[in-house]
């Protein structure tokens, strides 16, 4: 394939990283007529540049919606996680352009749409039919490509404003352009992929997701677009959103139907699932995705779950609701399992029951339980509490320093840098079978977009055009799953939805799913807010910057964003606007 070490230094030289894979290289020395010789082969190297989508919902993207807003952290604990002041860094948002995990996600949004713009040039140059193929479907491979080019770009917006913005394959770099370019750009590609003459898919109702770009993924995107455009480009295009939202509910993009029961979308055939639109596909052993398993986790969880082979390292949990002795925090946002009610279903502690059934959605409290066979299993301490059976608190604070350094608890200081082992709830989004499972686990699809996403869009265009009662309702509807009975306890109404009551149901039904700091972003609450061991911070800070190694390398100038220092570009071209407050 003769384009592959090309595409793969496009990555590195235009988007600014180096290192080494072996596999490119290979590839790079096989002639384009020798590597394409079946139909195969084409899947195959379609499939490439989905394997680097999928890295763009990993832990560093993840990190950068998630632990600089107000629901989970990365807390030192002892000597575990003090990894050179970046999680801190972000909690406090006192990041730098030096910053080592911003650098490595600028990296992968752009090797992202290097690699899918050079497969572009590869396939576009193929002759389809020889291989068994149609025309339709070279033309369907290219659109799913762009998608993924504009699905990229969108992810880089939100985190950095304004691209170098690349439209065909080519080694020569650009500077920046302007973030009302980089959408226009995104908005572009998106309408290809829905529009009446697109050569994409439409889903039908319970077909297996696979991960393949089709015509409801491509309009639940560009309803995200127009969704945060306020944030992007200044503009309000709310009423586009909801007119997308409503078709897709409708079905003009494929059919899709919501879950009877919360935890469907997440479940471990949840590649059939009615509800999901687009999923990164997973399994035991075959690109699989454990990252959220590995950070989430005490070290010796594995042993309170009872299955093998699935290691963690105890970092990320829930900012915690209490203060160290026990009295609830009250701030606006945060706090997020004390948001929960007591009858939701998803608060119950985590276990599997078998034949990939589950209930609960965290790990809390006592950690030691008896199996359906009568066996005891406990997850132990492993560092402070070695010996003893951990108990996972929702609180932040060094407990085994009372009576040695502090009289009680009420004297221990609750921050980034205080953690134990135990500290923090642990969500359980995707399940973990236990031993009478092994073939399962990390068997669940990592959800990128469902339909109750759609739903909470359309929800939130309609308050925002003073429609609380249509607002309410369609929440509503997606709420009701979360309690026995569909009986809710505590619904929305008109008279009770307002910001923070939309800030808190956006939290409660997407917790973890790497969307956070956009959503405050859109209230005006990102940088405005406080939160756990979290003051309001500058108003520059609502967009990461890029990277000094990016900007080191490029042979362009490469212009920072405003606040960070050096040749800095305008809040407006960057990207950097002030979103009006709405109650």
């Amino acid at each position: 394939m003769k384009n592959i070490l090309k595409l793969y230094l496009l990555g590195a030289a235009v988007f600014f990283a180096g290192c080494t894979d072996l596999d490119e290289i290979y590839y790079s020395e096989i002639a384009q007529n020798t590597y394409f010789s079946t139909k195969d082969n084409i899947y195959a190297a379609l499939a490439r540049p989905y394997t680097k989508w999928r890295g763009t919902h990993e832990f560093n993207p993840w990190m950068m919606q998630e632990c600089v807003a107000d629901e989970f952290c990365v807390t030192q604990k002892g000597a575990d996680y003090e990894s050179g002041g970046v999680y801190r860094q972000f909690h406090w948002h006192t990041w730098t352009p030096e910053h080592s995990n911003i650098y490595n996600v600028y990296f992968q949004m752009g090797e992202g749409i290097s690699y899918a713009l050079a497969m572009i040039d590869e396939l576009s140059a193929l002759d389809y039919p020889s291989f068994g193929l149609t025309e339709h479907d070279k033309a369907d491979h290219v659109l799913q490509l762009k998608m993924l080019v504009g699905y990229s770009y969108m992810r880089a917006l939100d985190f950095f404003g304004g691209m170098p913005l690349y439209k065909e394959y080519t080694l020569d770099e650009v500077p920046r352009s302007t973030a009302r370019e980089t959408f226009d750009y995104i908005e572009e590609l998106f309408l290809e992929g829905i529009a009446p003459e697109s050569s994409l898919k439409k889903k039908t109702l319970g077909e297996k997701e696979e991960g393949w770009v089709n015509q409801g993924i491509v309009a639940a995107c560009l309803a995200r677009l127009y969704f945060n455009a306020q944030v992007y480009i200044g503009e309000d295009m709310f009423d586009e959103c909801a007119q997308l939202c409503q078709d897709i509910i409708d079905g003009k993009y494929g059919q899709y139907e919501l879950e009877e029961t919360w935890n469907a979308p997440f479940g471990f055939d949840n590649d059939y699932s009615t509800e999901v639109i687009w999923s990164c596909a997973s399994q035991y052993s075959m690109n699989q995705i454990g990252w959220d398993y590995e950070r989430f986790n005490h070290y010796n969880a594995k042993d309170y779950y009872d299955v093998d082979g699935m290691g963690s390292t105890n970092g990320a949990h829930l900012q915690p609701s209490l203060a160290p002795d026990g009295t609830g925090y009250s701030f606006n946002i945060g706090t997020p399992f004390a948001r929960f009610n007591n009858a939701d279903l998803r608060k119950k502690g985590y276990i599997y029951l078998g034949n990939k059934q589950y209930e609960g959605m965290f790990l809390y409290g006592k950690q030691e339980r008896v199996t359906s066979d009568g066996r005891t299993v406990s997850c132990m301490g492993a560092r402070e509490y070695t010996g003893e059976v951990i108990t996972l608190v929702d609180q932040v604070a060094q407990f085994k320093k009372i009576g040695t350094e502090y009289a009680s608890a009420s004297e221990l200081p609750s921050n980034i840098t205080t953690g134990e082992e135990n500290s923090g709830v642990r969500l359980v989004k995707r399940p973990v079978p236990d031993r009478t499972g092994l073939d399962l686990r990390y068997n669940p699809d990592y959800v990128v977009i469902r339909l109750a996403e759609i739903y909470y869009m359309l929800a939130e265009c309609k308050y925002r055009s003073g429609d609380k009662g249509g607002a309410a309702s369609l929440i509503n509807e997606v709420r009701r799953r979360n309690f026995e009975g569909n009986d809710d306890p505590d619904p929305c109404t008109e008279a009770n939805l307002d910001k923070y009551r939309f800030l808190q149901e956006w939290m409660l039904e997407f917790l973890g799913e790497g969307r956070r700091r956009t959503d405050l972003r859109r209230w005006n609450a990102y940088t405005t807010e406080r939160w756990w061991n979290h003051e309001p911070s500058d108003h520059y800070r609502e967009l990461f910057p890029i990277p000094q190694l990016s900007i080191s390398a490029s042979n362009v100038e490469l212009k920072q964003n405003p606040g960070y220092g050096g040749n800095e570009m305008s809040a407006e071209d960057a990207g950097l606007f002030n979103v009006p407050d709405i109650e």
